[in-house]
């Protein structure tokens, strides 16, 4: 009897695994240069790449999303007819690849985009005009139907959404805040939250000024990547309420380091125990100087959230952003202003990076991000 009711447990935990990552994983990586997406088959044994097929863009790529189903790629583009800027959608076929079927015009450049959990509404936040907006995603399509308009600061970097999908969350970096709204997935209509954001770190700390932002997976906690100086927040989440309060924050930049730094882009695993930060050199060095960007990995601790510091780990330069593969096994780090991606492996006890390999890509790889495939 307890051996026939292991194996019904041994099946059940089978067929409740996520089958689409047995069968295959896509690295996508959008180049604003080349105005490309190219897609590279993931290797899971080894976390080697290889390439599979290009897209070509209406414009310079962007920041890029899935629907929630991932039958569709949503990537922000300028350069488009009169200088306007906007969101290519692509329709993605079972192996991944994809096809562009429409462009839609938005109010301007956005750093970064997201769709709703519904698939129904598609949120961007706007760096340069400080506001964010939400459109119509009709039969997997963004449309230009922008449904709300709500004037934030400048530099507004992110846009995320909670777990529950019912609240939104746009870090700026310039005024130092996280701005709060509640988000109706029926009307797409944005609304500020009490309080309407929450403070960034003391500035006294110099590395704060929250940049992007990302929820535990399991925890009701998030985590926000501070640019100024190099810097992360551990933050408590009430899910009731949908607000933000600082719990901890830690400088990303190794000790030692000698010259000025900003704090990209920043990653969870999907078992929430380990994030990453990417610290960008921004220092004015002298010709034939090499650079010291790096990313940082932090222990997560299981209970409390709290943070702690593993270790720092050369880079491409300029990371601006970097994805975890979907099984947590794998970095891969874009360097902005080298068109370098570099893949690192996880060690899964201590959360430390093993450099596996330098891949040459197009002109200015702007974003990467993975998705299964069957």
């Amino acid at each position: 009897m307890k051996i026939r009711f292991a194996i019904a447990l041994l099946f059940a935990g089978v067929c409740s695994m996520d089958t689409s990552l047995d069968a295959g994983q896509l690295l996508y990586l959008a180049s604003t240069q080349d105005k490309t997406i190219v897609a590279y088959e993931l290797n899971a044994g080894s976390g080697d790449l290889t390439k599979k097929f290009s897209v070509d863009l209406p414009g310079n790529a962007g920041p890029m999303a899935f629907s929630p189903n991932a039958s569709f790629v949503y990537t922000a583009v300028t350069g488009l007819q009169d200088g306007k800027a906007g969101v290519a959608s692509l329709k993605r076929a079972k192996d991944g690849s994809l096809k562009l079927v429409a462009t839609a015009t938005i109010t301007s450049r956005a750093p970064y985009i997201r769709a709703d959990r519904s698939g129904r509404v598609l949120l961007a936040a706007h760096y340069g005009a400080g506001d964010v907006t939400t459109y119509r995603i009709k039969d997997g399509i963004c449309t230009d139907a922008r449904l709300d308009h709500r004037k934030t600061e400048k530099t507004a970097h992110c846009i995320e959404l909670d777990p529950s999908g019912k609240f939104a969350f746009v870090p700026h970096t310039s005024p130092n805040k996280v701005y709060q709204f509640r988000l109706d997935a029926e009307t797409g209509k944005l609304t500020p939250n009490d309080p309407p954001f929450a403070t960034g770190p003391d500035e006294g700390h110099l590395y704060h000024q929250p940049r992007h932002i990302a929820h535990h997976p399991k925890l009701r906690m998030a985590y926000t990547s501070n640019e100024r100086g190099g810097g992360i927040t551990a933050w408590k989440f009430d899910p009731k309420k949908g607000t933000l309060s600082k719990v901890q924050t830690l400088s990303t930049l190794p000790p030692s380091y000698d010259g000025e730094s900003a704090a990209a882009d920043i990653k969870i695993t999907p078992d929430g125990r380990f994030a990453y930060v990417s610290n960008r050199d921004v220092t004015k060095r002298k010709e034939g100087e090499a650079t010291k960007d790096t990313l940082a990995a932090i222990a997560i601790d299981s209970t409390t959230g709290k943070m702690k510091m593993i270790g720092h780990y050369p880079t491409a330069h300029f990371p601006r952003s970097f994805c975890i593969d979907l099984t947590g096994s794998y970095v891969y780090a874009a360097g902005q202003n080298s068109s370098a991606l570099f893949a690192y492996r996880i060690n899964q006890k201590t959360g430390d990076l093993k450099h596996l390999r330098t891949y040459e890509t197009g002109g200015v790889p702007i974003w990467v991000m993975c998705g299964a495939v069957e």
